[in-house]
């Protein structure tokens, strides 16, 4: 008997640690498991460079099990969404979201470019999945589970805010009690009031996470190293999702120009300064974007508008967090 936590499709089923889950897999399901497309992902960290300086360092594979799992779970006879959660990351670049800002990099674009190529066409279509229904969960126009474009909050941010939370041992509610306290209708995951506030809390989290001075040095760092480099070697941003974390490390540590910075940002990360005043000497900088602020729905109704009391403080932190969004600046501390 082989060990349950394999992850690379060599067993019939999946055991989803995070949410104790079983799934049975289908044979185009294992097929893209092995698929190299799918395998790179367990060598992107999810957090980026944040497993540098936090307990971030779980894989975007890890993470799309979690999405496969909630799937699985909730519509165990839709093959195409059950695809769709495992082809739903594949274009992202090394580090995730760290070097979206560099010039040409997409992966929104790359995702589906993936999922078209042949490797994945060629699984989908034995199965007899359309490709184009499996690309329509993922981008959200068919809604589901997994994506939507109406701001409500689905299973690919939910996996990403309780695995943060497990990891960062804030998570006050088990996997196995939220899962009893939710439902499925219309597309949309639906929550007790109760698992909602929970689960809204750890939306609040992570937006401070994403605004804090540990997410947003070490990456900011990171993303001018890995820039360096990139044009250094005259590498085609197109070829970056086919490379992984420990692709761009070893052209990081063999590089005499960035050899010395990566390996202080590996071990002095501590002396990183972010601020959102600019000092009079150059400075690295960050613009935070956007924040991930998808509303659970409670009966059917967003929780930011099912009470007025706990609306109005819903509102009050949503203004409080989007203050956060802007510019930084980055240095390091002599």
């Amino acid at each position: 008997m082989d060990f349950r936590l394999r992850l690379d499709g060599a067993l019939d089923e999946i055991y989803e640690p995070l949410w104790k889950l079983r799934i049975q897999l289908t044979d185009e399901e294992k097929a893209l498991l092995r698929s190299k497309k799918v395998r790179r992902l367990h060598y992107i960290r999810h957090g980026g460079a944040s497993f540098i300086n936090t307990h971030h360092t779980y894989s975007r594979l890890q993470h799309t099990l979690g999405v496969f799992a909630l799937t699985a779970h909730f519509e165990p006879d839709n093959r195409t969404l059950r695809a769709a959660a495992l082809l739903h990351d594949i274009g992202h670049a090394p580090f995730s979201h760290t070097l979206e800002s560099l010039p040409g990099v997409d992966h929104h674009e790359w995702t589906r470019e993936a999922v078209f190529s042949q490797e994945i066409v060629d699984i989908l279509a034995h199965a007899k999945i359309r490709t184009t229904d499996v690309m329509d969960y993922i981008d959200g126009s068919k809604r589901s589970l997994l994506r939507n474009k109406d701001g409500i909050l689905h299973a690919d941010h939910l996996d990403s805010w309780v695995r943060s939370a497990f990891v960062g041992g804030y998570l006050t509610i088990t996997t196995g009690e939220l899962l009893e306290e939710m439902s499925y209708r219309n597309g949309s995951l639906q929550f007790t009031l109760e698992a909602g506030k929970q689960v809204t809390e750890l939306i609040w989290e992570e937006a401070r996470m994403q605004a804090s001075p540990a997410n947003i040095g070490v990456n900011a760092i990171m993303r001018k190293l890995a820039g360096r480099v990139i044009h250094k070697d005259e590498i085609e941003a197109a070829k970056l999702p086919a490379m992984t974390d420990t692709h761009i490390e070893q052209l990081l540590c063999s590089d005499p120009d960035t050899r010395e910075e990566y390996e202080q940002l590996l071990m002095e990360s501590w002396r990183i300064r972010v601020s959102r005043e600019k000092p009079a000497f150059p400075v690295e900088t960050a613009v935070l974007s956007k924040l991930y602020l998808a509303m659970p729905l409670i009966q059917g109704v967003v929780i930011t508008e099912y009470s007025d009391e706990y609306s109005q403080d819903c509102l009050a932190t949503i203004n409080q967090l989007t203050e956060l969004l802007g510019t930084y600046y980055v240095w390091w501390e002599c």
